[in-house]
């Protein structure tokens, strides 16, 4: 009976961690996708304010970067974070076009992780076919 009580206890603390990383995993991506969002809406003002908002993605970037690349073993990690911090040097040069391009490609790979990493009959089979 005490077996049972243990295996009973890790599996409540496996589904516990399992939520809670999926919920902090979701809200980190929620808030990179709201700021890339915003730099994609603010596209139309003047360089400095660009530069501005393009630095408060940076900033939601290395703040959510750390936690996401623990939660994550992907290589989509990287390109969203080769994507995000390409854009600072696309708009100091002018390169407005190729900067919004880099936004849309980095809220797209966002949407493929978060689809990625949702629990999901699709999701669950893939992984068990790649074992």
């Amino acid at each position: 009976m005490k077996k049972l009580a243990i295996a009973v206890a890790m599996l409540i603390t496996a589904i516990g961690i399992a939520v809670w990383s999926g919920i902090i995993f979701k809200n980190e991506m929620a808030a990179l996708s709201s700021s890339l969002e915003g730099l994609l809406d603010s596209e139309s003002c003047d360089d400095e304010v660009l530069a501005e908002e393009t630095e408060k993605t940076i900033a939601v970037w290395n703040d959510a970067s750390k936690m996401l690349h623990a939660l994550v073993m992907h290589d989509a990690m990287n390109e969203v974070e080769q994507s995000i911090t390409a854009l600072p040097d696309l708009l100091r040069h002018g390169r407005r076009e190729e900067f919004r391009t880099k936004c849309i490609e980095a809220l797209s790979q966002i949407q493929n992780l978060v689809s990625a990493e949702r629990l999901s009959w699709e999701n669950v089979l893939a992984i068990v076919y790649e074992l």
